[in-house]
């Protein structure tokens, strides 16, 4: 009897020191499996997993967000306000630049500071913070994009109907229907943007877009230049009649081509976060791909910083209304330093 008790005694043991170490380790798997589940920022995938590489794109492409911001705002603000002031660049062609002017400048005061903001919330821990100045980065950034490929096909339009409807073309085309046009096109693009809340497979949206718009402004393009090609024939037959219509062939030509540049940058910037969100339909937002999101969105930003260089150097009236202002504030700034000085010495 007492043998008997002495061999149940270590068996009792050994299966409570079992069915202990299984607890904790169904505990401690629980544990790792629930960390692994990242929290929900509406239509966004989250991925808050901190690595070396991910503080350093996050440090990196803020600090270039910050510099671009200013010099982006400051670049698109000088356009706008030399359209804005030279009554001879109110026109309906210079309207839709200083659309194009007013979607960079978007960038540089919404888009770009809201993605430093939320990098900054995300090193802090601070999660809701982090979702709401993502949406708000998200949302203006895909809105601008749309603006931006709208106004750019309207451009192109706006050249192909200059050459075709001739002295039409004043009546038909106005700065009211302009205005008019792009505010649609503002809010027709928010409000597209604002469909992701309820559509989980958006991104064929933007896909969408830019398919349109490309094949709106390449026809464009290829019409206006169909049209040159054959004004320029017609030149040695009717020297005289066609002169003032060259003219205007001409200046139609050089848009069309300052389109062509603008366009051409946008796609250059542009491929690479394309790519990007195809390649993450495959395989998810994983910790390589929001590194790769980070410095694909700042490449995309700093395309509004290079498309007032891209005006100043094609559009010759944009290059000398950007001269004379530059040079008046420098002569106010002059005169200022002039007056302090004077105020100063009494």
């Amino acid at each position: 009897m007492t043998s008997k008790l002495q061999l149940q005694g270590p068996n009792r043991t050994d299966t409570y020191t079992f069915e202990s170490y299984s607890i904790s380790t169904r505990l401690i798997s629980n544990m790792n499996r629930s960390s692994d589940i990242q929290p929900n920022c509406f239509f966004l995938s989250v991925n808050l997993e901190r690595t070396h590489n991910t503080v350093v794109a996050s440090i990196l492409t803020s600090i270039l967000n910050v510099l671009f911001s200013l010099l982006t705002s400051t670049g698109n603000v000088i356009i706008l306000r030399v359209i804005w002031k030279k009554q001879e660049l109110h026109s309906p062609s210079f309207v839709l630049l200083s659309g194009l002017a007013a979607s960079d400048l978007i960038v540089g005061l919404v888009c770009q500071p809201s993605f430093v903001a939320y990098h900054i919330a995300e090193l802090t821990d601070d999660f809701d913070a982090y979702c709401a100045l993502r949406i708000i980065q998200s949302i203006s950034s895909y809105t601008t994009i749309g603006v931006s490929l709208a106004t750019l096909s309207g451009i192109s339009i706006d050249r192909l109907l200059a050459l075709t409807l001739h002295l039409r073309y004043n009546g038909l085309v106005t700065i009211r229907k302009i205005m008019l046009t792009a505010v649609v096109v503002w809010v027709v693009s928010t409000s597209v943007v604002l469909l992701r809340f309820w559509i989980s497979n958006w991104f064929f949206v933007p896909v969408a877009v830019l398919l349109i718009t490309f094949l709106i402004t390449a026809l464009s393009t290829w019409k206006i230049f169909q049209i040159v090609r054959r004004h320029q024939r017609q030149i040695s037959q009717q020297q005289r009649i066609a002169q003032r219509r060259d003219v205007n062939v001409l200046k139609s030509r050089k848009s069309t081509i300052t389109v062509l540049y603008v366009y051409g940058l946008l796609l250059l910037f542009f491929f690479p976060l394309f790519v990007t969100i195809f390649v993450e339909s495959f395989t998810g937002y994983t910790t390589r791909m929001k590194i790769v999101y980070d410095y694909v969105t700042t490449a995309v930003f700093i395309n509004s910083f290079l498309n007032p260089l891209v005006y100043c150097w094609r559009i010759g009236e944009i290059r000398r209304a950007v001269r004379n202002a530059l040079r008046k504030n420098n002569n106010e700034v002059t005169i200022l330093e002039s007056t302090f000085r004077s105020v100063s010495k009494i």
